[in-house]
């Protein structure tokens, strides 16, 4: 924490037995290697984490630690195995936990039981260890907040970083939110004064980050026609020029091969027979397949000109690596990515290499990248929701964290004309300003974190019998109902086969009244349960899409 604003005076209260907040916006780049015969190299954030758990821990406390996905935990596993906190083990003991779904049921029934009996005082976990049992709790961490698998999909839906903000007040612990990113939420907690600000000053910034340029439309104009290809002539000459000193990293938005496809004359979308679903193009010479249900659509003729010819819509990872290969022959290409052959890799050496991933799946290079290639960044923009400016800009930022810094040669290009709001904070790396404009202009529009929602969806007749019984839902904070697309193919008929498609209305109040609001929403359904009210109703409290 040393290289922060504050850091020193952060961990300096963790050491006297305090309890500070903090919301962490981490510095880029790679932390020394715990050892010469390290296998994984570490991230700068998981080694600065392990030092404000290993603060805690040497008072004789315990700490939690919720991290997206298990790559995640490992990293941070070995950050704290350098800080001298070795993982548990039910023959040798140990102080580290670990506590994910991957690990099997007998497994983790042991970690939970060495967690609450207190054998192992720190844990690390993916999204349910947010409830772990932690003995004497005097720490809590959550890293990287806006990944969606921090968020519960099932009622109530509960997010660990909101989970982990409760314990922190009812437990009286310290509370640190940390990313390469900043969420809009993270951002709230700071100007509500719920949590300070710990970020590094600009000078550090500038000396941890690699270089960053945007490689837009407007950028690319005196490239020729070299500029309108997905991979301009700019980026192929940065690849090649940094892979003579070690591996270039490249994040593809989508995965698969043509995840998108339409037809090559009148450029109609591609749409499933039986479904009417999106066909794709699952390999090269294979039958176009339906993302949704499955089936192969061999004999496919466009509805509108009829002819059978398909182009790509969208150009996937492994697509995208076999591009590449061709372009860069004698380079190795690997894939990293839930759907890649090898899954998702959690390292990858300093030796030249192309590295193709989708974004949450690049791996992390031995003495980082030397570039990073942002493919597709319109993709990441195009589409509508509130934290699609926050989300784009997390998933670049976490990319371009992995590159070596400017200093040693290391650049990302940002290829493609996404939306000028992310794409000037990733080129000056200022995450803050990007939450702080969101805020701001959330709360003009009454949007959430600014003011707390509801989101009432189900049938129209059952909605409306939840809001008549909640004082809040009047005329000036009800929008809609409005008709929503269903959930399950099953829905949107009645009992008696016609249509009834599921409606929402969303309920807005100031943030002093979302107390208020829940308590009459869960009154409101205790009732309809108690009387049986037929149909089905789904209540979600700030819900992350409303549009």
């Amino acid at each position: 924490m040393g290289p922060y604003r504050a850091g020193a005076a952060f961990l300096a209260h963790l050491a006297r037995g305090g309890a500070p907040r903090a919301v962490w916006t981490a510095l880029p780049g790679l932390a020394p290697r715990p050892g010469a015969d390290a296998a994984l190299p570490l991230a700068h954030w998981a080694a600065a984490v392990a030092e404000a758990v290993a603060v805690v821990a040497a008072l004789g406390r315990g700490a939690l630690v919720v991290v997206p996905d298990a790559r995640d935990v490992d990293q941070v596993c070995a950050a704290l195995e350098a800080a001298g906190l070795p993982a548990w083990d039910p023959a040798r003991g140990g102080r580290v936990v670990r506590l994910t779904a991957d690990e099997g049921p007998a497994v983790r029934y042991r970690a939970f039981l060495a967690a609450r009996q207190g054998l192992g005082p720190v844990v690390v976990g993916t999204r349910a260890a947010a409830f772990a049992p932690v003995t004497d709790l005097g720490l809590v961490v959550c890293w990287n907040d806006g990944e969606a698998t921090l968020a519960e999909p099932r009622a109530p839906y509960p997010h660990a970083r909101e989970v982990l903000a409760l314990r922190s007040e009812q437990e009286g612990t310290a509370y640190l939110l940390g990313g390469h990113g900043r969420t809009v939420a993270a951002h709230a907690l700071v100007t509500r004064g719920w949590a300070h600000d710990l970020a590094a000053p600009r000078d550090g910034v500038r000396a941890r980050a690699p270089r960053v340029r945007a490689l837009t439309s407007v950028e690319l104009a005196a490239e020729g026609p070299g500029a309108a290809a997905r991979i301009p002539t700019a980026a192929w000459r940065a690849a090649r020029a940094a892979l003579e000193h070690g591996p270039v990293l490249v994040q593809v938005p989508r995965a698969g091969y043509l995840p998108v496809v339409a037809c090559a004359r009148c450029r109609t979308p591609a749409r499933c027979t039986a479904c009417h679903g999106p066909l794709s193009l699952p390999g090269p010479g294979a039958a176009p397949q339906c993302t949704w249900c499955g089936a192969l659509a061999g004999g496919w003729s466009c509805p509108e000109c009829h002819w059978t010819g398909l182009r790509s819509v969208r150009v996937g990872s492994q697509r995208t690596a076999e591009e590449l290969g061709r372009a860069f022959t004698g380079v190795p290409v690997r894939v990293s990515g839930a759907s890649a052959p090898g899954g998702v890799l959690a390292s990858v050496g300093h030796e030249p290499a192309l590295v193709v991933a989708t974004p949450g799946a690049e791996p992390v290079a031995d003495g980082g990248y030397t570039a990073a290639l942002l493919l597709d960044a319109a993709v990441s923009t195009a589409h509508v929701g509130l934290d699609v400016a926050q989300d784009a800009l997390a998933r670049w930022l976490a990319a371009a964290a992995l590159v070596r810094p400017a200093t040693a040669g290391g650049q990302v290009l940002l290829v493609g004309d996404a939306a000028p709001a992310p794409t000037n904070a990733l080129v000056r790396w200022d995450p803050a300003g990007l939450a702080d404009r969101e805020l701001d202009e959330r709360a003009e529009l009454a949007l959430p974190p600014a003011a707390r929602v509801a989101a009432v969806t189900g049938d129209r007749t059952a909605v409306a019998a939840v809001l008549d019984r909640v004082g809040l839902a009047g005329p000036d904070t009800v929008l809609g109902p409005v008709e929503v697309a269903p959930a399950r193919p099953d829905e949107g008929t009645d009992l008696a086969g016609g249509a009834a498609r599921p409606v929402r209305a969303v309920v807005r109040v100031p943030y002093r009244d979302g107390r208020t609001l829940a308590r009459q929403l869960a009154g409101s359904l205790a009732v309809r349960s108690a009387r049986r009210e037929p149909g089905s109703v789904r209540v979600q409290l700030d819900p992350k899409e409303i549009l």
